[in-house]
C-alpha cells in the first residue's frame, strides 16, 4: 500500500547517504550487492507473452534508480544472455515479484544459491495525493461560488415574477436543445485534455498499452459517437430547409478539409521527413466526411417528418438508415479481409499484437499486423514515432489514429447517428431511452462476445490502437449508457443542469484547438521550479487540474458573450 502522505511526500531528504531529492515521479532506489558478476533482467507485467530483457550486468555493487510507473518482474541471471523467456530456468539464479512503488528504497543482496530483497523505506501510497487535490479545488470552488452568491445578492435587483398572462404573450419558443448532449460532448472535451495534459502522471488514467481499456481510451470514440449523434439531426435541418444535396455535399467537404487541416497543423510537427500526416482531428474529418455525406446522399426532407407513421413505427430509426448500415457491413468485410487476410513479409496472417518481444519476439517487425503494415507502405516515416508500446514491447513506430482504423471508426460513427435518428423519430423519454439502453446492452454483449470477455484471449480484443470491432461496439456501449444517464437527469428530470461542463460542450472545437496551442503558455500550464518541474504525482495533479479548469472557465467566459465557434 504505501506510506499515506497528503502531498506525496518522501520525507527525509538524505535516507543512509542516499538523496531522495534527485528521485523523480515514479522512480525508487535499488540496492544491489553481489560477489560475482550476475545480469539484471526484467519484465512488464503488461507486457503479454514477453520475455526477460537485460537492464545491465551488475558488478560487486550498484545503486540503480528504477521506474515503478508499470510494475514489473525482476531475474537474476548467471550468464549475458540475449532474452531469457518466462518458463526457461537457463542460467536463473533468482525470480523477484516485489513490486516496487515510488520514492521506496530496496536492497538486494545476491549471493552464489540465491537472492534476498529488503525493503528498507516504505514507498509512498501515490493514490492518496488524488484526496488532496479533491479537497484543496472543492474548497476554492466553495469559496469562489459563495462570494459570487454573495455578490449577486448585494448587486441583482429583484424582478417581476411572471405570470400565466405573460407566458401567454411569449413567441413560440424553438425546438428545445439536448442539454444532454452538450454536457456529454462537454464531458468527452474535458476529459480529453485532461489526459493530453498528463492527467496526473498516474497510469490507470492513461492509454492501455496495447489491450484493454482504460479511462483515456474512452474519450476518443465518445466523441465520434457523439459526432455522429449530430449528423442525422443536421442533415433533417438541411434537407427540410430546401438546400441542394450538391451545396450540402460542398459544405461537408470543406469542413472534413478544415479539420484534417488543423490537425496538421497541431500535431504535424516541423520536420518534413518525419511529418505525422494522421492524427486525432484528421480521422474526424475522414469519418465526418464519409458518414455526413453517405446521410446527404441515401437521405430525403419527407423521410424526417415528424407525423409520419409506418406499419413498423417501433423501428423507424433503424428502417431509415438501411443503407447507412449497409455502408457500415461493407466497411466491416473490407476491415476485417485486410485485417484477417491480407499476407505480410515476416508476419503471420491475422496477426493482432504488439509485435517488438510479443510472443517472445517471433513478430518483431510486425506492429499492428496489418494496419501497422498499410501504414508503414503508404506514409512510410509519417507516422506515429513514439507509442506507449515502444517502452514495453520495444516495437517499431506504430500510428493509433492510421488508415486501416478510420474504417471501423466511421462505424462508431454510424451508431452514433443510430442514437440521432432516435432522437429525430422518437418523441417520448422512454422510448428513447428504452432504445438507446437496448442498443447498449446488445452491443456491449457481442464486444464482449469477440473479446471473450477477457483482455487477451478473445477472438478480437478490446484495442483502441487498433480500433478493432469489438473496441468500437464496447465503447459505442458506454457511450449509450452514459448518454442515457445525462438525458435523465438533465432533459427528463432535471435535477441538474449539465453546467459547467455544458458550456465546454457548446465550445469543444475551440478547446481542442486551443489546449493543443497553449501547450506551454501561462497561466495555463506552469511548472514550480525548473530543476525540480512535475517531480510528484501530486505536483503534476495539481497543474494538470489547474491547467483543464482554466478551459472550462474559457468555455463559460465564451458562453457568457455568446461566441461559439463552428466550421
Amino acid at each position: 500500500m504505501g506510506i499515506l502522505s497528503w502531498t506525496e511526500n518522501y520525507g527525509d531528504e538524505i535516507f543512509m547517504g542516499l538523496n531522495m531529492s534527485k528521485l523523480k515521479r515514479d522512480e525508487a532506489y535499488l540496492n544491489i550487492s553481489t560477489p560475482t558478476t550476475v545480469y539484471l533482467y526484467s519484465l512488464y507485467e503488461e507486457c503479454f507473452q514477453c520475455p526477460f530483457t537485460q537492464e545491465q550486468p551488475i558488478e560487486n555493487h550498484e545503486i540503480l534508480k528504477i521506474n515503478t510507473r508499470h510494475p514489473r518482474l525482476w531475474r537474476i541471471l548467471k550468464e549475458d544472455v540475449s532474452i531469457s523467456p518466462v518458463d526457461s530456468n537457463h542460467s536463473v539464479l533468482c525470480t523477484i515479484n516485489q513490486e516496487f512503488g515510488e520514492f521506496g528504497v530496496y536492497d538486494l543482496k545476491i549471493s552464489s544459491s540465491n537472492c534476498q530483497l529488503h525493503v528498507l523505506k516504505e514507498p509512498v501510497d501515490i493514490h492518496f495525493p488524488i484526496l488532496t487535490v479533491v479537497l484543496i479545488y472543492a474548497l476554492i470552488l466553495l469559496l469562489v461560488s459563495s462570494c459570487i452568491c454573495v455578490w449577486r445578492i448585494y448587486t441583482n435587483k429583484p424582478e417581476r415574477q411572471t405570470t400565466s398572462f405573460d407566458k401567454e404573450l411569449e413567441p413560440n419558443q424553438k425546438r428545445k436543445r439536448l442539454k444532454s448532449l452538450d454536457t456529454f460532448r462537454g464531458i468527452s472535451i474535458v476529459l480529453m485534455i485532461f489526459v493530453n495534459y498528463g492527467c496526473g502522471g498516474y497510469a490507470v488514467f492513461d492509454h492501455a498499452v496495447w489491450n484493454g481499456l482504460q479511462l483515456a481510451d474512452i474519450v476518443f470514440p465518445w466523441f465520434m459517437w457523439i459526432m455522429g449523434v449530430c449528423i442525422p439531426i443536421s442533415v433533417s435541418s438541411i434537407l427540410k430547409k430546401g438546400i441542394s444535396k450538391k451545396s450540402s455535399l460542398k459544405n461537408v467537404l470543406r469542413r472534413s478539409c478544415i479539420l484534417f487541416g488543423l490537425g496538421l497543423f497541431l500535431g504535424a510537427g516541423p520536420n518534413l521527413d518525419k511529418l505525422r500526416v494522421f492524427g486525432v482531428l484528421q480521422r474526424f474529418g475522414i469519418c465526418y466526411f464519409v458518414t455526413a455525406s453517405a446521410f446527404i446522399l441515401f437521405s430525403s426532407a419527407k423521410q424526417f417528418h415528424e407525423e409520419k407513421k409506418r406499419v413498423f413505427n417501433f423501428c423507424t430509426d433503424i428502417l431509415t438508415l438501411k443503407y447507412q448500415w449497409i455502408v457500415a457491413i461493407i466497411l466491416l468485410i473490407v476491415h476485417n479481409l485486410l485485417t484477417f487476410m491480407l499476407s505480410i513479409p515476416n508476419c503471420s496472417k491475422g496477426y493482432l499484437g504488439p509485435g517488438g518481444y510479443h510472443d517472445n519476439g517471433k513478430h518483431m517487425e510486425c506492429t499492428g499486423g496489418a494496419a501497422g503494415y498499410i501504414d508503414k507502405v503508404i506514409l512510410g516515416n509519417h507516422r506515429y514515432q513514439y507509442p506507449t508500446i515502444k517502452s514495453i514491447y520495444k516495437s517499431e513506430a506504430f500510428d493509433p489514429e492510421g488508415i486501416l482504423g478510420c474504417l471501423t471508426s466511421i462505424i462508431q460513427v454510424i451508431i452514433g447517428a443510430q442514437a440521432g435518428a432516435i432522437v429525430l423519430f422518437h418523441k417520448g423519454h422512454a422510448a428513447r431511452l428504452i432504445r438507446w439502453l437496448i442498443w447498449a446492452v446488445i452491443l456491449g454483449l457481442i464486444g464482449g462476445f469477440l473479446c471473450g470477455f477477457s483482455k487477451e484471449d478473445g477472438l478480437i480484443p478490446v484495442n483502441k490502437n487498433l480500433w478493432s470491432i469489438s473496441f468500437v461496439l464496447v465503447t459505442s456501449s458506454l457511450a449509450f449508457l452514459f448518454f442515457s444517464l445525462c438525458y435523465c437527469l438533465i432533459d427528463v428530470k432535471e435535477y441538474w443542469s449539465g453546467k459547467p461542463f455544458l458550456f465546454a460542450g457548446m465550445n469543444a472545437i475551440l478547446m481542442y484547438v486551443g489546449h493543443g496551442m497553449t501547450t506551454n503558455s501561462f497561466p495555463i500550464r506552469w511548472v514550480p521550479v525548473k530543476e525540480v518541474g512535475l517531480s510528484t504525482h501530486f505536483i503534476t495533479l495539481i497543474e494538470n487540474v489547474w491547467a483543464t479548469g482554466m478551459w472550462v472557465i474559457i468555455a463559460y467566459y465564451l458562453f457568457t458573450i455568446k461566441f461559439f465557434l463552428s466550421i
